[in-house]
């Protein structure tokens, strides 16, 4: 592992370490895009390309006039004090080349890696801007011409190949599935006394197995496979089993059988922030694990990203097919509203919680007020975060920032919303995403040394497990 210093001011000693040529081949391959013969002049041709072609490179070239709101909006600029690293900074380098004021050399090609990697894409500052310019666009623009080169983030470009080859980030094989799900199927019997239904599609063996309470109860079927299937995330089965065991139990409580498709066991889609063409062909995993179960209903499980990835890119899809697209916070919703469910919320206890909303759930995903809804039925006592909803805190290891090599700066993106969080009086944070739990339980214990606090994290679904009344 890389380690670097953090630098009040300058950030350009911070940057992920690149894929290796072989991978990035590989990956062009797939996207069907031939690798540049000269990547200098490629580069500066296909960003003049977009700015013709794109509404915010364009604007942001031709009419920002540095007001300065979406510095002062800004989580990377605000914790870094960095220009380069604001939406200014980046828009500045593109004005660099686009107008011709420098030539792509190594050296540009250096900081549009370095900068446009540091972004969040987490678009506060497209709710800011009086022109309405959307740097987490631009960012994705960039970021794909820079793929297209050859210069990619090693962390992303791993995880989307994992993610192709295997149908999950984390290598997942369908064995494993089953034997992760079936234990957690049993927790939920020692802790509710209940025996959850549901299936697995076992595709590698053409084969849908029906389980009760963790136990096999026998193959089914083609007539009586279930109408629904249910995408967790592959972080569920190993981190977040308290979020798992809330699907399991939720679905279970309102009779809905479903299946999880060893195909696909994800919600994530790191290609919406890498490169466009990755984004589709991780999103047709989505598309033919659905059909592949002649399903009517796909249920979607807790992560931002994947969610806007889904809702705009999956869901139009499967819709026009007549597959009916939910989030599982729609589902607990509505189960609410119809009496379908009880919840108690002492089970939760006394501690305060703070709902704060995943990036791309409020600024990408429409999802704001039913994960708060359904917090107000599950727990005694919460308070908001004053930046909530569209100026919500990103959870600082959005879009790739992730990798090993970006943590000093993902300890200071993250600490925005912390402090937050324990300036309001919040003892337990909520954030319904798979990235932002994949960031909190990597920095969380850092963040509570450095205040001297106990601040614990999970999801909506991990209380609306121990709230359910069974």
């Amino acid at each position: 592992m890389h380690h670097f210093e953090f630098k009040l001011g300058d950030t350009s000693n911070i940057k992920p370490l690149k894929a290796p040529e072989s991978l990035m081949l590989k990956l062009l391959k797939k996207a069907e895009i031939m690798p540049p013969a000269d990547k200098y002049s490629y580069v500066e041709r296909r960003l003049k390309e977009e700015y013709m072609r794109n509404r915010n490179i364009k604007i942001a070239v031709d009419t920002c006039v540095h007001c300065g709101a979406c510095i002062d909006a800004c989580p990377t600029y605000i914790t870094t004090k960095d220009l380069k690293n604001s939406p200014v900074g980046r828009a500045e380098m593109l004005r660099d080349i686009v107008k011709r004021r420098k030539n792509v050399d190594d050296k540009v090609l250096e900081l549009l890696y370095t900068y446009y990697w540091q972004c969040l894409t987490c678009r506060r500052c497209g709710y800011v801007c009086p022109f309405g310019i959307d740097q987490a666009d631009i960012t994705r623009v960039v970021r794909g011409i820079l793929f297209e080169a050859g210069l990619a983030n090693r962390f992303a470009v791993v995880t989307i190949d994992k993610h192709i080859e295997t149908g999950n980030l984390m290598g997942i094989t369908p064995a494993a599935t089953v034997n992760i799900i079936t234990y957690f199927a049993k927790e939920i019997k020692n802790e509710k006394g209940i025996e959850v239904e549901f299936h697995i599609y076992r595709h590698d063996q053409k084969k849908m197995l029906k389980f009760r309470g963790g136990e096999l109860v026998g193959e089914v079927e083609r007539s009586q496979w279930p109408k629904a299937i249910l995408f967790p995330s592959s972080a569920d089965l190993f981190l977040n089993t308290e979020t798992l065991k809330g699907y399991l139990t939720f679905l279970h409580a309102i009779k809905l059988p479903f299946a999880v498709n060893t195909r696909c066991v994800e919600v994530a889609n790191f290609g919406l922030w890498t490169h466009e063409k990755l984004m589709k062909i991780e999103a047709q995993h989505y598309i033919d694990a659905t059909r592949e179960l002649g399903v009517e209903m796909a249920i979607f499980g807790e992560c931002g990203h994947g969610w806007r990835a889904f809702k705009n890119v999956v869901a139009p899809v499967l819709e026009k097919e007549g597959i009916k697209v939910y989030h599982i916070h729609h589902l607990v919703v509505k189960a609410i509203k119809e009496g379908r469910i009880k919840l108690n919320p002492e089970a939760n206890g006394d501690i305060v919680y703070m709902y704060q909303d995943p990036c791309q759930y409020s600024r990408g995903g429409d999802l704001y007020e039913e994960p708060r809804f359904i917090m107000k039925h599950v727990v005694k006592k919460q308070v908001e975060c004053p930046q909530n909803r569209q100026l919500s805190w990103c959870c600082g290891g959005q879009a790739g920032m992730l990798a090993d090599e970006l943590k000093p700066l993902r300890l200071q993106y993250a600490r925005l919303w912390y402090e937050c969080a324990i300036n309001n009086g919040a003892q337990h944070v909520v954030r319904p995403c798979s990235k932002c739990k994949g960031t909190l339980n990597g920095i969380i214990g850092d963040l509570n040394k450095m205040y001297g606090k106990n601040l614990t994290f999970g999801g909506v679904m991990d209380l609306v497990y121990k709230a359910l009344v069974v």
